[in-house]
C-alpha cells in the first residue's frame, strides 16, 4: 500500500506540471466524506479509497475541520489540494467562541485558507418577531466571526443550504447575510438553488462577484433531496461552469453527491462529466 501511495504521489507532480500548461485546467475536488463512503461500500481502507479517487483525476478535497489526523495525512500524502474546510457552528443558539477558535486554529495549522460555515437553523416554531430576533442575533455573530477570520488571513464562506430553516436558504436570506458582512464570501451550490425553486443561472449572475468556492450538485427535481451523479439530473452544470469561467472564476469545483449507493462509480462519472466541460 505504501508503494502504491508513493507511485500516485509521483504522478501528482506530473499532473501539476500538465495542469500549469493549460489556462483552463480544471480544479476538480471531492468531499472527504465521499471517500469515506467509498471505503465503506467497497470494503477497502480509507487510504485505498483515496488513492482510487486520486487516480480518477480529482486534485482537491473538502474536509470537515475535525477530520481524523490520520485521514488528513493520507489526503496530503496523495497531493490532494486544500479546496475548502467545513464547520457546523450553531450561531442561532448563541455564541461559540471556543468552537470558533478550534476551527480557525485548524485552518492555520493545516493550511486551509477557506472555510464553509454552516451556521445553524432557525426554530421550527415561534412568533415571526421572535424568529427574526434570533436571525438578527445570529447574523451579527456570523459577521463578527468572518471579521475575526479575515484578521487572521482566513476566508469564511456560506452556501445556499437546502433547509428552509437555514439562515442561508435562498437568495433573500443570503442577501441579508452578505449585507451584514462584507467579509463573507459565497460557496455557490448548484443543486441547492434548484432545491429551493430558484433559477440557478439567475442566482449565479446575482452572486457571481462574491463566489469563492463551488459545489457541483445535480438534482432530479426541485424539492427532491436526491443528488445523482453530475450529468444525470436537471442542473445546467455546463452552463454554470462556463459562466463562472467567463467571469474570471479560478477556484475549485467540488463534486457533491451525498446519499449515493454507488459512490465509486458516481464519483468517476461525475469527474468525467465535469472534466469534459473543460475540454470543449
Amino acid at each position: 500500500m505504501k508503494l502504491r501511495l508513493f507511485l500516485i504521489a509521483c504522478v501528482v507532480l506530473m499532473l501539476t506540471c500538465a495542469a500549469s500548461c493549460s489556462s483552463r485546467a480544471p480544479q476538480i475536488s471531492i468531499f472527504a466524506d465521499h471517500i469515506v463512503t467509498i471505503a465503506q461500500q467497497e470494503d477497502i481502507s480509507f487510504a485505498e479509497a483515496a488513492a482510487r479517487v486520486r487516480e480518477m483525476g480529482y486534485t482537491g478535497v473538502d474536509v470537515s475541520y475535525d477530520i481524523a489526523p490520520s485521514r488528513l495525512h493520507v489526503l496530503d500524502s496523495l497531493g490532494f489540494g486544500h479546496a475548502c474546510a467545513i464547520a457546523w457552528i450553531d450561531f442561532c443558539a448563541g455564541s461559540h467562541e471556543a468552537a470558533e477558535e478550534r476551527v480557525l486554529t485548524f485552518m492555520e495549522r493545516e493550511g486551509w485558507p477557506r472555510l464553509l460555515l454552516v451556521p445553524g437553523f432557525l426554530p421550527a416554531d415561534g412568533s415571526p418577531a421572535s424568529i427574526d430576533c434570533i436571525r438578527s442575533a445570529a447574523i451579527n455573530r456570523i459577521a463578527a466571526f468572518a471579521d475575526k477570520a479575515a484578521q487572521r488571513g482566513l476566508d469564511v464562506l456560506v452556501e445556499d443550504f437546502d433547509n428552509a430553516r437555514s439562515l442561508c436558504y435562498d437568495i433573500p436570506s443570503l442577501d441579508r447575510l452578505f449585507a451584514a458582512s462584507p467579509q463573507l464570501g459565497h460557496v455557490f451550490d448548484t443543486g441547492n438553488y434548484v432545491y429551493c425553486g430558484e433559477d440557478v443561472l439567475g442566482a449565479l449572475t446575482h452572486f457571481c462577484p462574491i463566489v469563492r468556492h463551488v459545489h457541483l450538485k445535480d438534482r432530479l427535481a426541485p424539492a427532491n433531496g436526491a443528488s445523482p451523479a453530475i450529468g444525470k439530473g436537471i442542473v445546467p452544470v455546463k452552463e454554470v461552469i462556463d459562466q463562472l469561467i467567463q467571469n474570471g472564476y479560478k477556484g475549485w469545483f467540488t463534486v457533491e453527491q451525498y446519499g449515493s449507493s454507488h459512490m465509486l462509480d458516481d464519483a468517476a462519472y461525475s469527474f468525467q462529466t465535469v472534466n469534459s466541460v473543460f475540454k470543449k
